[in-house]
Parts: structure tokens; sequence; C-alpha cells
């Protein structure tokens, strides 16, 4: 038998920061959450899958029509003939108090309830399913130690959202523990919600396939699903597939060794182009991260719009790839001392972007003060100005302008 375990379609998700992305084929990327679950379709048909079990979060929140619902419907029913039976739970984004809009579902699909856990067993497969959907978007209480204990003559499988990692990426909902998984006594965990595909265990197995699509810069790498073979009772193998239609990369550059521009924009080229056969011919959304202690950081701090340009060119030139994002994150190869007697107003600099950073409150205050300019630049960061969780993590970047701006005024004054 086998089973294909997906999580996280998130289907008509935006994905975020395109507008910015001079000559991306935008209009075909916004399909891309659509494309990579009919590629989940085809799978199942491919490889004859028996059963699709889809771990929460298959919508985005509510949809802007019923055409989001029809699709899922439409792919679905690519199923029947084949006899692939699905079963799916709601995960906080598309919780039943989000979603209002409802489109029969065909009758080979099963939505376990949000009230309690459930459990559906197919006895010409030998399997039973183990689930809860999501009531509320926000599920605070440890919903897999009310699971129903194992069929012991059946291969028993726990659909759950959860955060069992306690990543801080994730909302932490339906918190629950490796070892208490384990413990259940269950042979596979279909978990979902956590966009990062991993296996927390294999004896028994606990299994997150990370989502179809990535949606933005920080879920890089390939995304797609897993496929289970099982024998009888026992589980022979489970392996990735990847489904996803364009990926996101973040390609890092250093500039230590670089001795001019010209070695550093050989250094961005050459990992644009490792980007480009990783992806095994995706497009790609590219985030290049320029670092290193290098003497090139007065010039790139002082003015690095040219070499932004460029690099964009080189992009260009090699193809079905474009920076979604140009950040410099250089240092004085000297360090500090370069600064020199300016070292007290780097400490002061340091010191009040800290105490920022470790305050959402006084981040609130700057952004009132600075008012309009603050509301005027934050489309151009990517940024909501109500929102200091999102902001705080990009002060590193500040301090990194401030202090390069800070060592070139300092270079050009006589000592």
């Amino acid at each position: 038998m086998r089973v294909v375990h997906a999580a996280d379609l998130h289907i008509d998700s935006p994905l975020r920061g395109l507008g910015r992305i001079e000559g991306a084929p935008v209009d075909d990327i916004r399909l891309a959450t659509r494309r990579a679950f009919r590629r989940l379709i085809d799978l199942c048909l491919d490889h004859e899958a028996e059963l699709l079990l889809l771990a929460g979060d298959v919508f985005d929140g509510e949809w802007r029509d019923f055409n989001t619902g029809l699709f899922f419907v439409r792919e679905l029913s690519r199923l029947r003939e084949s006899n692939t039976r699905v079963v799916m739970i709601r995960g906080n984004h598309d919780a039943e108090s989000v979603i209002s809009r409802h489109v029969p579902l065909p009758e080979h699909v099963t939505t376990l309830a949000a009230d309690a856990p459930e459990t559906v067993t197919f006895e010409d497969l030998g399997v039973a399913v183990h689930g809860q959907s999501y009531g509320e978007r926000s599920v605070d209480e440890n919903l897999a130690q009310r699971y129903p204990g194992r069929r012991r003559d059946l291969l028993n499988i726990g659909l759950l959202h959860t955060n069992a990692v306690g990543s801080s990426d994730h909302g932490n909902y339906a918190p629950c523990t490796v070892s208490q998984l384990v413990d259940h006594g269950y042979d596979y965990w279909a978990l979902g919600h956590v966009h990062r595909r991993e296996i927390l265990s294999e004896g028994p197995w606990v299994v997150y396939p990370g989502n179809l699509q990535g949606r933005h810069a920080r879920e890089t790498g390939p995304k797609g699903c897993v496929i289970v073979d099982v024998d009888g009772l026992q589980i022979r193998r489970v392996e990735a597939r990847e489904l996803d239609v364009v990926r996101w990369a973040t390609v890092v550059a250093s500039a230590a060794k670089a001795q001019n521009l010209d070695d550093l924009l050989a250094e961005v080229r050459a990992g644009l182009k490792g980007a480009l056969v990783g992806a095994d011919g995706r497009p790609i959304l590219a985030r290049v991260i320029v670092e290193g202690a290098t003497g090139l950081h007065e010039a790139l701090a002082a003015n690095p719009e040219p070499l932004e340009a460029q690099i964009r060119a080189i992009a260009a030139d090699l193809g079905a790839i474009w920076p979604e994002k140009i950040r410099f994150r250089t240092s004085h190869p000297e360090g500090e001392a370069a600064i020199g007697e300016h070292t007290l107003l780097l400490g002061a600099l340091r010191a009040e972007l800290a105490r920022v950073a470790a305050d959402p409150e006084a981040l609130r205050d700057y952004l009132g003060e600075l008012g309009p300019l603050a509301a005027s630049v934050a489309p151009l960061l990517d940024l909501r100005l109500d929102d200091p969780a999102a902001i705080i993590p990009r002060l590193d970047e500040l301090e990194s302008l401030l202090l390069g701006k800070l060592g070139a005024a300092a270079l050009e004054i006589p000592r």
C-alpha cells in the first residue's frame, strides 16, 4: 500500500514580495500554490496511492470567492477513479471558525471533526487514521493526549496539526512533545503546521513533510510531500518528493577575499549559479546576502546601489533567477579600531539598538516620534509599523548600515 502525506498547502496564498522583483514572471508565480497542489494529485495518480493525508492548513484563511474551493474539489475529484481515499484535518489557517464558505467535498474525502478526536478506518487497506481538526484558529490545548488508543489489527496513523518542536517561526498551537507521540503507540504520525521538512522519529515515524510551496524568503529550499510505502502492518520506506513550482533561495557571497568589486561579483555569480543547479529547472527567487570583513566595506556602505544593479544584471544573464532582495552585512577588516575616536558614539548606538530590540514599547515610541517618515519608507522595506516583532529582527541590518556610514565618515576625518 502507498500513502501520500502532505500539509500546509495554503492554496491561493499570495507569495510575498513579488511586486518588487523586476522582470520576474509574477502572473505565473502567483499560481504557484495551485500548481503545486495539482502536482500532488498527479503524484498520487502516477504512484497509485491508496490514501492521501492532508495535515491541515489546506487553505490560508477565508477565500476571496468560491473559486478557491471549486479548484480544490475539482483536483480531488481526479482521485475518484483511482479509488484514492483522502483524509484531512483543518489547521489554524483553515479552522472551522475561519472558513465560512463551504463547497461539498467528494464522497471519497473525509474531514475529521473539530469537537473531539475521531477515527476513520479503511478495513480493505488495513488502516486506521486518528485525528482532529481545529474548531478555532488558536488551539492552546494538547490535542494529542486525547487521541484514541491504537487498533491492534490495523496500521495506525495519527493526523495532527501541531508545533511538536517548539518552533519560534510558528504559533505554538496544539503543543505536544515528540516523546508523547512516540509513546502513544501509533505506527506513523502525519504532522502539519511546521513548514520545514523534518523526520522527528523513525521508530515509530513522526514526520513533518513541510509545505508544498515556499511562499516567502524564509521558506527556502525544496518543498513537497512524503510517500509512505506500507507492507502489511509495517512501514517499509518514507521518501520525500519535491513538488514546488518556484523555489526560494538564500545566496550568501563572502566579501572577505575580494580585492575589488569584480572579485565580489564573481563570488555572487558563482552563488547564483549554484542555486540554479540545485533547483532542477525551477525558477528561483533569491535573497542575496553579501557579508564579511572587507576593504570594500566603506564603498558598499556609502553607495550600495551600483553593486545592487550589477548583481541584478548578473541574475538576468543567468536566466530564471531573480534577486528578491540584496542585503549587505559587511564590516571593516580592522573592526572597531577603524572608527577610532568615534568608539563612544559606536557604543551608544549599539546600546540603544539593543534596548529597542529588547523592548517593543521603546520601538513603538520611536515609530511614533518618526511618524510620517517611518510611514513613507515602510512599504519600501516590506515592513508593518504596527508589528514590532517583524521589525526587531531587521535591527541588525540597521546596525550594519549605520556602522558602515560611521566608519566611512571616521576615515575621512583627519587625525
